[in-house]
């Protein structure tokens, strides 16, 4: 008896060393504190509606392709902004073994920022198979998924996932070096109220999606690029009647929201858009109330025609 009393606290204790020990501390997200004084002064001072609870997020990293140089400032300001405003606490992770089950189960929601590439790819017969299903189970059940970037750079060829996160990269005609024009899609929804109706001037990379993914006959939009204002000779190859930036969906019972803006560090500590992505992650972990039905959007075309734009 002695024995198997020892055992059971052993084994709790086991697996929140699991917990622990995947949350990231290493030197490599550190953020200097003249960084850390910029993200405090782009915080929101409070959510869009009360906070009814503060929920669990994991905030993934994991690269398997490109790395953003930005992921540090935008974990940090993923940790400060839940604090700040109390609605979530962040653990930090690119250890994909907090996608089993028994431990994806102790969160609200995921971020998946700037992650690129196949992140659960294993040697392991089975474990990343496993793993996709944990994911969309979480998500189907009625968690919270939340993508920032390159989180449409990631498993390009995983149907559930692309339309789960609702789209799927291909290119940047416009890069980080590039100012552009954001239209506003939708100024009146809750999730653009930062924007006080109006569109914006914004120095980021602007990506181009795969033409059987991000389509608003299929989900939300909020954001896309503004023909006026914006370089549209950027795109040499095919040039789109809509390029998205942002929208809301739902799956499942769970809710999703994205935003490609992201690229640049500063970014991160721009006011306007720290909280609407503030409002998207409030609306994800279902405490912010606002309509996700697929929307028609008007667009004036190249030749200056108005057109309803799908993709």
């Amino acid at each position: 008896m002695k024995f198997t009393t020892i055992l059971l606290p052993c084994a709790a204790l086991a697996g929140a060393l699991t917990l622990a020990f995947a949350q990231q501390n290493d030197a490599k997200f550190a953020v200097s504190e003249a960084v850390v004084a910029k993200i405090k002064s782009g915080l929101p001072d409070a959510t869009p509606v009360p906070v009814k609870k503060k929920h669990e997020v994991l905030v993934f990293t994991k690269t398997v392709g490109f790395r953003h140089g930005s992921i540090p400032v935008g974990v940090e300001t993923m940790k400060q902004l839940g604090e700040k405003t109390g609605l979530f606490h962040v653990t930090h992770t690119e250890d994909d073994a907090l996608f089993e089950a028994e431990s994806l189960a102790k969160f609200d929601g995921v971020i998946f920022l700037n992650t690129t590439g196949e992140v659960f790819k294993s040697d392991e017969a089975g474990r990343e198979d496993r793993l996709k299903k944990n994911l969309t189970d979480f998500v189907s059940g009625g968690k919270a998924l939340v993508g920032m970037h390159s989180a449409t750079d990631t498993y390009a060829n995983w149907k559930d996932y692309n339309d789960m996160m609702g789209g799927a990269f291909v290119s940047h005609p416009w890069g980080s070096g590039d100012t552009v024009k954001v239209k506003n899609l939708d100024p009146k929804h809750p999730l653009n109220a930062s924007f006080g109706g109006e569109g914006f001037t914004i120095k980021d990379e602007i990506y181009k999606f795969r033409k059987d993914t991000a389509a608003a006959t299929d989900r939300r939009m909020l954001l896309g690029l503004d023909f006026e204002g914006t370089d549209m000779g950027k795109d040499k190859d095919d040039q789109r009647k809509l390029y998205p930036i942002a929208w809301l969906d739902t799956w499942g019972k769970g809710r999703v929201f994205y935003c490609s803006l992201g690229h640049n560090d500063e970014v991160y500590w721009n006011p306007a858009v720290v909280k609407h992505y503030l409002a998207g992650i409030q609306y994800a972990l279902g405490e912010l109330d606002a309509d996700a039905t697929p929307k028609a959007v008007a667009r004036v075309g190249f030749d200056g025609a108005l057109k309803i734009a799908d993709r």
